[in-house]
């Protein structure tokens, strides 16, 4: 019971984690210094997936301890808890700055991933901009991989694009296949 207990207080730190986040990040126009980062409904769909799981969990227990405690159900329990405590955390946790983001300041940019991984780019060395579903991959120095990836559903994303157009960088848009 413990266990819960101690998962159920840290989700609540988080959510309050989360809301003191959205009040800080403020929207910007400026094309020459702004962050992307991810928007704060991925928190919010994390903690009620969080909060579900707990409450199954809770019931689960309630309803037929001796079934719950043995062996065979903890086996599966257990791991399958773990891990979508896992995920639901660094869900949580990612519209926090400096957990993922991309920083654009004059012609730097700041790639950021978890806290660790960081990569810095120019604008100047961007070779060209590809539109895919959901976001767009940037490449650079004319490079087949990609640089980096920018969600379409984080905040800023219009600002970045508004600043590739700005510096003459090709934004390449796929056309749609036929159906027929």
């Amino acid at each position: 019971m413990k266990y819960l207990g101690t998962i159920l207080v840290a989700y609540i730190v988080l959510f309050i984690l989360d809301i003191m986040q959205k009040r800080n990040h403020k929207t910007t126009k400026s094309l020459n210094k702004f962050s992307i980062r991810t928007i704060s409904d991925v928190s919010f769909i994390c903690a009620i997936g969080a909060l579900f799981l707990l409450g199954v969990l809770i019931w689960g227990f309630w309803s037929e301890p001796e079934n719950f405690c043995s062996k065979r159900y903890l086996m599966i329990i257990i791991p399958f808890s773990i891990i979508w405590f896992g995920v639901t955390f660094f869900g949580m946790i990612a519209p926090l700055k400096g957990v993922w983001e991309i920083k654009v300041e004059e012609d730097n940019i700041t790639v950021i991933k978890m806290f660790i991984f960081r990569r810095h780019w120019k604008i100047s060395n961007i070779s060209y901009c590809k539109m895919k579903r959901g976001g767009m991959n940037v490449y650079v120095n004319g490079r087949k991989k990609k640089a980096f990836f920018v969600d379409g559903m984080t905040d800023h994303f219009d600002n970045f694009i508004k600043r590739m157009e700005k510096e003459g960088k090709e934004i390449i848009i796929p056309e749609p296949k036929d159906t027929n």
